[in-house]
């Protein structure tokens, strides 16, 4: 994520709109995916079990890449990283509600930690008690992600990996060009090679994320995430020569040490 939120960067610099962004990151995923569901499955892979939760998976998906896009025109990368990285317990507040999953009061104390920090990254970048539009559409970002989780771990009852991915890819891809025919968006070739960055490394990171979540826990995978983090500030200060406030920093440390500490709470809990 931190290579795609470069992209990210790099496009609302040049002026690019965040569903043409989207549209082009999931290019070559959906028709890559296609294929390898109907290797998998044949024709009879096409047709889902449950296609509610595939269309929910799917639009939290569109919604989570837009808001995220959308974050980056106005606050740097990592602050965005960091604010989408609060799924983890946007996901366990969901599980409670709507699958009556156990939360643990070590869980709790940790989403309370992590919302504090959230709470400083978004006064960093507040006007005069006014929240920035831009870091609430990263918190979004991360809500919708979370509902994209649990919809993937609802469909995996059901439907075999392939599958979901496929129709993920699918919706993404409708949902972002409809919009994008709609705006009349125009790109410049000088831009292509921007449009290229996501669409290149969404494939081999969706692998790398099925592949991971075969042969480690899945509360370490998501620990791993949190690098994406890193790589965003190193990009924020070296490429768009992006200053931090004391305040927004702090932020940052509460609440990846808060999801590092879910992660690490997780591992606990499944021995």
């Amino acid at each position: 994520m931190g290579c795609i939120g470069i992209a990210g960067k790099l496009g609302a610099g040049a002026g690019l709109s965040p569903f043409l962004l989207l549209a082009a990151q999931v290019s070559l995923l959906a028709p890559l995916a296609g294929i390898f569901l109907l290797v998998r499955q044949g024709l009879v892979g096409i047709k889902p079990v449950s296609p509610r939760i595939l269309v929910v998976r799917s639009v939290s998906g569109f919604i989570y890449f837009a808001a995220f896009y959308g974050a980056l025109k106005g606050i740097p990368i990592a602050d965005a990283l960091v604010l989408e990285s609060t799924n983890p317990f946007f996901a366990m507040l969901m599980a409670k509600v709507f699958l009556g999953h156990r939360v643990s009061t070590g869980t709790i104390c940790l989403a309370v930690l992590a919302f504090l920090g959230v709470c400083l990254i978004l006064l960093q970048h507040s006007a005069q008690g006014i929240l920035n539009p831009y870091s609430l559409l990263a918190l979004l970002a991360g809500v919708a992600r979370a509902a994209g989780s649990v919809a993937t771990g609802v469909a995996g009852r059901t439907e075999p990996p392939e599958r979901i991915m496929f129709y993920y890819a699918v919706g993404m891809l409708v949902f972002s060009a409809s919009i994008v025919t709609w705006e009349g968006a125009l790109v410049e070739t000088s831009s292509l090679w921007i449009l290229a960055i996501p669409a290149l490394l969404f494939v081999p990171q969706n692998l790398a994320y099925t592949i991971a979540n075969r042969i480690v826990p899945a509360y370490l995978v998501g620990a791993l995430f949190y690098s994406a983090i890193i790589v965003g500030v190193l990009a924020d200060r070296f490429i768009f020569s992006t200053e931090f406030g004391i305040r927004g920093v702090i932020g940052m440390v509460i609440t990846v040490a808060a999801g590092l500490g879910l992660a690490w709470l997780r591992s606990k809990e499944s021995e």
